[in-house]
């Protein structure tokens, strides 16, 4: 009913997706059809969303059976697992038979692996749709920036606010005990800004874990990400990658700062 195929470098990609995606839910639901592989789904808490694309071309063979798309769930950890131990196969071909009782990843290179994973397929679940609003700050940056900026709010805080002015974006965390820690980046002096536009001065907060599980491993895919945010609007996170995938991150931001 469904048989896709990706290569040995396509696979590595494809370990750093689901780790975000196991990051974010227990359950990973795929939308399958023949237009693409689609995850699109909320954290338990509601407060971050990832929605996360693989398109035919993106394979070495893909195939799809039907004319609508199929909701397909199963448990995020145990796909995290078995694909992680499909990392050094020259490919590995993903299924859903027609009884539609397993999400299948499975190799012949260099020697035969069959991992089955038991799924439900929920035919009456809506896909979420993903907010659209108007944002006043929106900067292209060097993905590797924002991963610094994260990993040194970390180090005092679990809050990390996002401020933009003019031509300035300024990444900054505190605490209780007085701590600060400040990343600015200047448009054009600094060459991991790429671009900024800013309608008015901007400020948002938000958590630093949820973004840094995204930012850490996509970093490694994306040399580019933009970032769309507003006063206290859901930040939008966008990464550029290669041709057939599509990956964007929303996270609700903290009323406090």
């Amino acid at each position: 009913m469904f048989r896709a195929v990706m290569d040995k470098e396509k696979i590595k990609r494809w370990i750093k997706f689901m780790t975000t995606i196991e990051k974010l839910t227990d359950e990973a639901c795929f939308w399958i059809s023949g237009e693409a592989l689609h995850f699109r789904d909320m954290d338990a808490a509601r407060i971050s969303m990832i929605d996360f694309k693989l398109e035919p071309e993106y394979f070495i063979e893909y195939s799809f059976e039907g004319e609508e798309e199929i909701p397909v769930c199963m448990q995020s950890k145990k796909l995290l697992e078995f694909s992680k131990l499909m990392r050094n196969s020259e490919e590995m071909e993903i299924i859903l038979e027609e009884g539609m009782t397993h999400f299948v990843l499975s190799t012949k290179v260099p020697y035969e692996k069959y991992f089955a994973i038991p799924i439900a397929v929920d035919r009456e679940r809506s896909k979420p749709g993903t907010p659209e609003l108007e944002y006043t700050a929106k900067i292209k940056m060097v993905s590797a920036s924002l991963k610094d900026a994260l990993n040194e709010a970390k180090t005092i805080s679990d809050r990390l606010t996002f401020i933009a002015e003019g031509n300035t974006i300024t990444f900054l965390s505190k605490n209780d005990e007085g701590f600060q820690v400040r990343h600015r980046l200047v448009y054009p002096d600094n060459l991991e800004v790429l671009d900024i536009k800013v309608e008015e001065k901007s400020v948002a907060v938000y958590m630093v874990k949820p973004l840094l599980d995204v930012v850490k491993e996509i970093a490694s895919l994306s040399r580019i990400a933009q970032i769309n945010f507003g006063n206290s609007l859901p930040l939008d996170l966008k990464f550029e990658l290669v041709e057939g995938e599509y990956y964007e991150y929303f996270l609700a931001p903290r009323t406090e700062e």
